[in-house]
């Protein structure tokens, strides 16, 4: 049997942090995660060398910050910035990213079969205009469907905690799905799951279970049948059983309201939001230094 994945994805607005901030950011979610949820430690940071593609972190974090510098080092042609330090770019524990920080962690540590491992992304937003402007958290495993190696990640208690550890990791979350390989893919190229076309391409990316924090969007889906105030955004729960979400009736559901969001001009669950109005620019950070070049 082909083994489906389970995605679970949220971006928001938060302050423009330094490597080690960044590494120091990583620790405390991943500390949360590894209580709250299936998570598997011990765990490993990889970076994007074959040296330093799976390195261990043990099960008591005792070297978490040493290993993510390794994976954080890999990254070096991105460009950094060192505020007061004109013209040095190497990367500095004090340092800060042209393109955001990227860490990719996986559990299981040992666990023979790649598959049976999930893995979350952590990237931090850029001080560059344009480039990586939120934070993001992209989540994703296979096999976790029912009496799988996964399958812990599908009981209705995890996901509650999920969604509650998802949507308060940032100074305001825009956006949080859980969802699966087959219905992402049917909401971004806007299609069902047996080739009929639904609505258009390029429409916001939504799940049977998803967050809506932007304002915006918001006041286009208040309305709106099955959505539930959830913190300061609204939460769209069309089911908790993740592994037998992709019913035609869910798929039509998400396609409408997909439907009515491009309709009023929102093309994705980000769209219009300036992270200076939560007090997370750079200005503090870069202190009225020239730009990066």
């Amino acid at each position: 049997m082909t083994s489906r994945s389970l995605y679970i994805q949220a971006k928001g607005v938060d302050k423009i942090l330094s490597a080690q901030e960044s590494i120091a950011w990583s620790q405390a979610f991943l500390r949360r995660l590894c209580n709250e949820t299936p998570w598997k430690s011990p765990f490993s940071v990889c970076g994007t060398t074959a040296r330093h593609g799976n390195l261990k972190i043990e099960e008591d974090f005792s070297n978490f910050e040493e290993m993510s510098k390794l994976a954080q080092s890999d990254y070096g042609k991105d460009g950094f910035r060192n505020v007061g330090k004109p013209g040095v770019h190497e990367l500095l524990p004090d340092s800060y990213s042209n393109t955001g920080f990227h860490l990719s962690y996986i559990d299981g540590y040992g666990v023979k079969k790649s598959k049976e491992r999930c893995s979350i992304s952590i990237n931090s937003p850029a001080y560059a205009e344009g480039i990586n402007a939120l934070r993001g958290l992209p989540f994703s495993c296979d096999y976790f469907e029912p009496d799988q190696a996964n399958a812990a990640w599908l009981d209705p208690e995890v996901i509650r905690r999920i969604i509650s550890l998802f949507t308060q990791s940032f100074v305001l979350c825009l956006s949080f799905r859980i969802t699966t390989d087959r219905i992402y893919k049917s909401c971004r190229e806007g299609i069902s799951l047996v080739g009929e076309r639904l609505s258009d391409e390029y429409g916001p990316n939504i799940g049977p279970i998803t967050y809506f924090g932007n304002p915006a969007v918001i006041d286009v889906l208040k309305d709106e049948p099955d959505m539930q105030p959830y913190g300061e955004g609204l939460l769209l729960r069309l089911t908790d059983d993740i592994a037998n979400a992709e019913r035609p009736e869910i798929v039509a559901r998400l396609h409408a309201i997909r439907r009515k969001l491009q309709d009023a001009g929102i093309k994705s669950l980000e769209q219009g939001i300036n992270r200076a109005d939560w007090g997370c620019d750079g200005s503090s950070v870069l202190q009225g230094e020239p730009e990066f070049q």
